[in-house]
């Protein structure tokens, strides 16, 4: 009487089934580890973006209010409407909620600013200081110092800035976006608080809130 060798169909089946359950609890693991890599690469991004549009917020607001080395009331204004404008250099509009509707900034440009400025600041930094429209040369013994008109505003998700003609989206992905004036005790701005929501249109992370506080160049009057 011959052997009988082989797998029966009992012990196939039970091999097979073994097979699955351990192919499903890879397949379960790989999903997570995605997941997980996928959550913390989106956390990142948003920390990133949030830090870059913070630091942008912090310079604007650092030179609001820079009007170079004389006081406000030395400065002649040949173009009537800056004065009022220059008087009250930061406008903070809020919803009833408290979200961030607009942040308008009068602020000194930086270095490397390119485009037309709202307004050009000549002086000697010692009797004379006079602003106009535009861009101005400055006389014997002055310097030019460009001003620029900046806003911020919250637009649906994004983050825009408007400089001049151009409105450009800062960031996008906003949930929500707080500002707080800080004064001093004779009620000036002296500093703002900024926070800042993220979140994933995906749902991957939970929102992510940023926050940090800016001292300004200048306490300004600001409203």
């Amino acid at each position: 009487m011959s052997r009988q060798t082989g797998f029966s169909v009992l012990e196939l089946l039970l091999a097979l089934s073994l097979g699955l359950v351990m192919l499903l609890g890879g397949s379960r693991l790989f999903l997570a580890a995605s997941q997980s890599w996928q959550a913390q690469a989106v956390a990142a991004r948003m920390q990133e973006d949030a830090r870059q549009a913070l630091q942008h917020l912090a310079r604007d607001l650092r030179m609001t209010g820079v009007f170079g080395c004389l006081r406000h009331d030395e400065i002649d204004f040949f173009d009537s409407g800056a004065a009022a404008e220059f008087a009250r250099p930061l406008v903070l509009t809020q919803g009833a909620e408290g979200r961030l509707q607009q942040l308008g900034l009068i602020r000194a440009e930086g270095l490397y600013a390119s485009g037309r400025p709202n307004w050009t600041l000549l002086t000697d930094c010692r009797t004379v200081a006079s602003v106009q429209a535009g861009t101005g040369a400055p006389g014997v013994g002055q310097f030019a110092l460009g001003i620029r008109r900046q806003v911020y505003r919250l637009a649906g998700d994004q983050l825009q800035l408007t400089s001049g003609a151009m409105t450009a989206v800062l960031l996008d992905g906003v949930g929500d976006m707080r500002v707080e004036l800080l004064r001093s005790a004779d009620l000036s701005v002296s500093g703002v608080r900024l926070s800042l929501t993220l979140v994933d249109p995906q749902h991957r992370v939970r929102p992510q809130t940023y926050q940090t506080s800016i001292a300004l160049g200048n306490p300004v009057v600001g409203s």
